[in-house]
């Protein structure tokens, strides 16, 4: 994502339009393989951070659209991998040549403490000077880094304009056209593993899927904004979409609409995976299989349709011969939309869905308070015999569903 001094987006009305580059256009390529040239010298010579800095900056010099060099640079030095020299522990260093120093403070006393030093550590005195700050930020040298081709680093500024937006947007409503089932399920995984809020309805041609965004919560908006600035590359992955953000941008808050589509050919820098799972399903799933237990687990995602009033998405089908129960588990909420969704499963719902609900990603002042019968609350980790007993409560006999 790039940071807000990098970002090129502008005001028509009550639109945001951001300064997207032309992934295919000559000037913009030339621009960002200029940026990609100095990342391969830093990475063939082992470049220091400020070397990279001084040569982006000799790069980007007084030009007009300086904020595209270093916002392209920004977005190769958040991929590399940058590190301390190993030669020695800098921290470790100074601690010693200070304690040497420390009963007579003074230059000669320092003179002699770094010939002393260098010379115990079979290194010459520059060199010593050199690694005894090494971790500095701007010290650390780049090990690693994988250059992605001048086109596909265009692309990944374009996702960043609209994820510096996401980061202050109230709502955001997405529409689904004629998805296959598998791209589907992924988008769906994918809001789920971000622990996003959202809310599915379907529609004649898809589905429209509206998530709650940073800023209409009173906590945790900065781990939240996060979590929707990751989830955005998932749905470029899809073929067909229209998104919609309600935006609260500069700091007076003025209420901004970003628009965009797949028509704009924005390509994904995500790897196309399909299936991420959440830590917190993870635990779940490892203390289920400790249970003395005959119901089978999976993990299925297939949406639930809710007779037209919405979809919900389970993170685990629950089997036993004939009888299924579903369980979906909530990450971030506040008490208002939490209330709704409950509301929306008695009314609609299959009646064998269990929500776990977690007690401290609560984003509001409020707290989760009782709801009865679907919620089964937790604050880490997913109580699996809690959970156990839900499904057993909550089960029903499907037709067609086969014995297992």
């Amino acid at each position: 994502m790039l940071t807000g001094d990098m970002v090129r987006v502008r005001s028509n009305g009550k639109h945001l339009v951001p300064g997207y580059l032309k992934p295919d256009g000559e000037r913009h390529l030339e621009k960002a393989s200029e940026v990609l040239g100095i990342y391969r010298q830093a990475i063939d010579a082992r470049w220091k951070r400020h070397q990279v800095h001084e040569a982006l900056g000799e790069l980007v010099g007084e030009a007009v659209d300086h904020k595209i060099s270093r916002g392209l640079a920004s977005l190769l030095e958040k991929r590399a991998t940058w590190d301390v020299d190993p030669e020695v522990d800098p921290a470790a260093l100074r601690a010693r040549m200070f304690q040497a120093a420390a009963s007579e403070p003074c230059l000669a006393t320092a003179d002699r403490v770094y010939e002393e030093t260098a010379a115990d550590l079979g290194l010459s005195v520059p060199r010593l000077r050199e690694l005894l700050f090494a971790d500095l930020k701007g010290e650390q040298r780049l090990f690693e880094l994988e250059l992605p081709t001048a086109g596909a680093l265009l692309h990944r500024y374009n996702a960043g304009l609209v994820q510096a937006c996401l980061l202050k947007a109230e709502a955001v409503t997405i529409h689904l056209r004629q998805p296959s089932p598998e791209r589907a399920r992924q988008l769906f995984r994918n809001v789920k593993f971000h622990g996003l809020m959202y809310r599915v309805t379907p529609e004649a041609d898809g589905y429209v899927l509206h998530l709650d965004g940073p800023a209409s919560l009173l906590r945790l908006n900065t781990r939240y904004g996060m979590s929707l600035v990751r989830f955005f590359p998932s749905l470029l992955l899809q073929e067909r979409w229209e998104l919609t953000a309600e935006v609260r941008w500069t700091k007076r808050r003025l209420r901004k609409t970003l628009t965009l589509s797949s028509e704009l050919g924005m390509r994904s820098h995500a790897k196309d995976t399909g299936a991420w799972v959440s830590r917190t399903a993870e635990w779940f799933e490892d203390r289920w299989a400790r249970l003395d237990t005959d119901w089978k687990l999976s993990r299925e995602g297939t949406p639930i349709d809710l007779g037209g009033h919405g979809v919900v998405v389970p993170d685990f089908t629950f089997r036993k011969g004939r009888r299924v129960a579903y369980m979906e588990i909530v990450g971030i909420w506040r008490r208002a939309w939490l209330a709704s969704r409950v509301k929306l499963l008695k009314q609609h719902g299959p009646g064998n869905l269990v929500l776990a609900v977690s007690s401290k990603l609560v984003g509001s002042k409020e707290k989760l308070g009782t709801f009865q019968g679907v919620v089964v609350p937790f604050k880490e980790i997913v109580p699996a015999k809690d959970v156990l007993a839900a499904v057993e409560a909550r089960a029903r006999t499907e037709r067609g569903s086969p014995s297992r």
